[in-house]
């Protein structure tokens, strides 16, 4: 009979503070996506990806494909294909870059305007409805917090992608 010896995995200490805004973070975006497909998606029209573009021209105004895809982290080619269908619709239009011809700027329409504010508009009510016993004061104080989260996950995700790019990592 031959004894196997067990080896001590070390423990690792939890950072509970930081597991529980994680652990928040990520319910508050199941809860969100919960109401997009089931009441959001289906009357607007547009899928999430969609909305995605649509909300960085109506952010940043008219641009490349390529800074598009960059805000979004995906692929330019993602990017074109989403535009492809988004001027089919009429929701953006595309002309050449007068400092690059082989390059288009995408512009959101007014079509593609009015259909973004609906979707968002919607989803405040909701917002609203389901935070009802909250007043704005709540709502800013939480909003503040949220934006600073999200700043700094997306400042520590840039550093990454940063350092994997520059050492081929």
């Amino acid at each position: 009979m031959q004894l196997v010896q067990q080896t001590s995995v070390p423990e690792v200490e939890r950072d509970t503070p930081a597991q529980e805004v994680l652990e928040g973070v990520s319910s508050l975006i199941r809860a969100v996506r919960c109401i997009e497909h089931r009441h959001l998606w289906p009357d607007s029209g547009l899928r999430r990806a969609d909305a995605g573009v649509l909300k960085v021209l109506a952010k940043d105004g008219e641009q490349r494909g390529g800074e598009i895809a960059v805000k979004l982290g995906v692929d330019a080619s993602v990017v074109s294909r989403q535009v492809s269908t988004l001027e089919a619709d009429g929701l953006v239009s595309r002309r050449p870059d007068p400092a690059d011809a082989r390059v288009s700027l995408v512009a959101l329409s007014d079509a593609g305007r009015a259909r973004l504010e609906a979707l968002y508009d919607g989803f405040a009510q909701r917002l609203r409805a389901a935070l009802g016993d909250w007043d704005d004061d709540d709502m800013a104080t939480a909003a503040q917090a949220l934006r600073h989260v999200a700043a700094a996950v997306t400042e520590a995700a840039e550093s990454v992608r940063q350092t994997n790019f520059s050492t081929g990592d």
